[in-house]
Formats: structure tokens, sequence, C-alpha cells
């Protein structure tokens, strides 16, 4: 099996250097009664230590070079920039989810009609409670005062970007952080959905 090196900088010399390096340390800190061979196993110990640091700081330039020749020096904007600006984030859009029947999405649109199908259950007035029917009622009625009137766009937006998406979901389950990206895809219809519920 062959694996990717963690860092790519890495090197035989460099594991064969710092086995040595330990093996010296070892040594040196378990002489205890003869100063004079602790002095020399010291010293050789620390020289050990400057030239496997050496080596490091080699194999590291070595490697950033070569890293920056990967892409043509005619773009300034190439690898080495983003690297170095901090720029080589991926935004991850979700794409895909499975289905009930095992398949995956194909499309954002169906994608995003799967969450709604089942974070959204039908409403089945034949399944109401009195309870139920009396707030079905009652939600039907317009409710008319001088302070009722319609989200705005603005209002929507700055309610979503104070939600903390540190806090438990609600009872949906849909955490704070869910919100968000979904409105970043979907504003107008976050906004819809928003005026649906008041």
């Amino acid at each position: 099996m062959i694996t990717q090196k963690l860092v790519p900088c890495w090197t035989e010399e460099l594991t064969i250097k710092r086995k040595k390096l330990n093996a010296l340390r070892k040594c040196y800190k378990r002489t205890k009664n003869n100063e004079e061979l602790r002095e020399h196993r010291k010293n050789r110990y620390y020289e050990e230590k400057t030239t496997y640091q050496a080596t490091i700081k080699r194999e590291k330039l070595k490697s950033w070079k070569e890293y920056c020749n990967l892409t043509p020096c005619a773009n300034p904007w190439n690898a080495a920039y983003k690297l170095t600006s901090n720029k080589t984030k991926i935004s991850q859009t979700m794409t895909t989810l499975q289905k009930p029947d095992g398949s995956l999405t194909s499309d954002i649109n169906e994608t995003v009609k799967v969450m709604i199908d089942h974070l959204i259950p039908n409403d089945e007035q034949t399944d109401d409670t009195d309870y139920h029917k009396r707030i079905r009622t009652l939600s039907r009625e317009l409710i008319l005062t001088a302070d009722d009137r319609d989200y705005t766009p603005a209002e929507v937006s700055n309610a979503i970007d104070d939600l903390n998406h540190k806090n438990a979901p609600g009872e949906d389950g849909i955490t704070g952080e869910i919100y968000k990206i979904v409105y970043k895809q979907f504003p107008s219809f976050i906004y819809t959905l928003y005026e649906c519920l008041r």
C-alpha cells in the first residue's frame, strides 16, 4: 500500500538523522556518573542536533522550490501565491443526497426537493384533532393591526445572519448553519417561506 507523505519535505535521510539524534540524546541523558563522558556525549548530541536542523531547513527550501516550479512562472496567481495568501479553500456546495429508494439526487433542485419532502411533513386535514382544527381555523382569520406588515428581504436576511450556528437545532432539526447555507443558495425561496409562516 502506497501512502502519501504528510510532510512533503520529509526524506529517508531525515528519518535516519532523527533516530540517530534521539539515540544520542538518550545516551547523553542516561550518563550520570561520569562527568567527562557526559560532557563528551552532550557535545556529540548538540553537534548532531545542529546538523539535523540544518538538514531540515535545506530539505524544506528544496521542497518549496520544487513546489513553486510546478506551475508556470508566467502566471503570478499560481498555486504558490494561493497557498501563501491562504486562498486555497474550496467552497463545498451540497449537491447530492440519498433518496429513500437508495439512489442519489442528480442536481441541486432535486436535492432541495428531497430535503423539503423529508423535513416538511404533508399537512393532512383528516389527521387533525379538535385542537389542530381550532388552530387551522384561527390561522385563516386575518389579524390586521397597525404593526402587522410584510417582512422585508433585508429583515429576513438580518434574522438569518444573526442565527448562531453553535446553538442546538430546534424541533425541525435544522441548525442555524444550514439556514445560512440554504439562504445563500436560495434567498427568494427562504423569503417566501418566511412570508408563508407570517
